[in-house]
């Protein structure tokens, strides 16, 4: 279940809306997107308030929700990749869904969420990731699969490498783990990279750490 106008919009665009609930008189917004869900012969139920409220995680939600089917995780061993992000023991559901929009929007192939990682289809990371969770291909494997085919690069705060000063050349991973203890595994043989800090700064929220890494990744490949 989704809820939110623009996630429930997402989620129809892509085609995993299995039932829209709206609650009558909710405005043109809403009643776009039940003209959209006609157009894909998607099932309309008229709800009240008291049903969202009940479906929602949130103490005041939007007028609409949706029933949608998820994508589910994949073996990374099904996927052709060259560029992968890596959650390595993310906590915060809301993290998790920040990294997986910006790897989307940074132009990357997947996401690897190894064990001891929140659940990327929780109702926070759904909305973090504003529809990529849905979207950008989700996968399961090791870090001994991923060594094996490209170079793996773990972000760290104290890492040995700036990441102005990194090596993308594909096939590439950049490890995430979490703000306060880092990557949960064992990577041996993989690098660190960091993104300098000024004084007094111990280290930056994983989004932003990701936003700066993968699209210094992004130009490099690019150009």
């Amino acid at each position: 279940m989704v809820t939110g106008l623009r996630l429930v919009e997402t989620s129809l665009r892509l085609g995993r809306v299995e039932e829209l609930l709206v609650v009558p008189e909710a405005g043109p917004e809403v009643e776009r997107l039940v003209q959209q869900a006609e157009e894909l012969r998607v099932p309309v139920r008229w709800v009240s308030r008291r049903v969202v409220e009940a479906v929602s995680d949130v103490k005041t939600p939007q007028p609409a929700a949706a029933v949608v089917r998820l994508p589910g995780v994949v073996p990374l061993s099904r996927l052709r990749w060259r560029w992968l992000v890596v959650a390595d023991g993310l906590q915060d559901p809301g993290n998790l869904g920040a990294l997986v929009r910006t790897a989307h929007a940074a132009g990357f192939d997947a996401v690897v969420v190894l064990p001891n990682t929140t659940d990327p289809f929780h109702p926070r990371a759904l909305r973090g990731s504003a529809g990529s969770c849905l979207a950008l291909p989700l996968a399961s494997a090791t870090p001994e699969e991923i060594l094996q085919v490209g170079r793996v690069w773990v972000a760290d705060p104290r890492g040995e490498v700036d990441y102005r000063r990194a090596d993308y050349a594909p096939p590439v991973a950049l490890v995430f783990g979490s703000e306060a203890s880092g990557a949960r595994h064992k990577w041996p043989g993989a690098r660190t990279v960091r993104v300098p800090l000024a004084a007094g700064v111990e280290s930056l929220n994983v989004t932003a750490a990701a936003a700066v890494l993968l699209y210094e990744a992004r130009r490099a490949w690019t150009g």
